[in-house]
């Protein structure tokens, strides 16, 4: 995708996703992904789930150990402000009326602080409840594996959200 782009190009390459496998195009070796397409991972109806990076797969870990919660995954795999996919995400929200944005990073530094208010700005008539958000903790991840829980979200807070939210 990167080399059909037009513009310059950063790729994040999150360390929770140096350790993953994924099925990979073993025919088709012009595959792409296409330049500001997200990605619904799980179809739903009862609330939208937006992330990215290595929190999809705690989001749909997490919708699938619930059960009754019938919540669309999407992951926005593109994050400039130029490619978000506001068509998926609008298709979505209309579709569900409710939206949890889920990430590792801390509430008040996140790109969910921009993407929530983004939606609320587009999308407000379609929400029954202010937009939702999942974040990492006010710590600093380091070394320490206690310090490195305390300050990233796993699926565990995104089970304690999704319970609040759809009871």
């Amino acid at each position: 995708s990167a080399i059909r782009c037009k513009d310059p190009v950063l790729v994040l390459e999150h360390v929770d996703l140096y350790t993953s496998t994924w099925p990979a195009p073993t025919e088709d070796f012009d595959y792409f992904i296409e330049i500001g397409k997200a990605s619904i991972r799980r179809p739903g109806e009862e609330i939208t789930v937006l992330s990215y990076l290595s929190m999809v797969n705690e989001c749909l870990t997490a919708v699938e150990s619930l059960g009754n919660i019938d919540a669309e995954v999407i992951d926005l795999r593109w994050l400039d402000r130029a490619s978000v996919d506001w068509e998926t995400i609008g298709e979505s929200l209309r579709k569900t009326n409710n939206v949890l944005i889920v990430e590792q990073g801390a509430l008040g530094t996140g790109y969910g602080a921009w993407l929530s208010d983004e939606i609320q700005r587009r999308f407000f008539d379609y929400l029954d409840q202010p937009v939702q958000r999942v974040t990492g903790g006010i710590a600093s991840p380091s070394i320490s594996k206690v310090l490195e829980r305390a300050a990233i979200a796993r699926s565990e807070e995104v089970i304690s959200k999704l319970r609040e939210i759809c009871g």
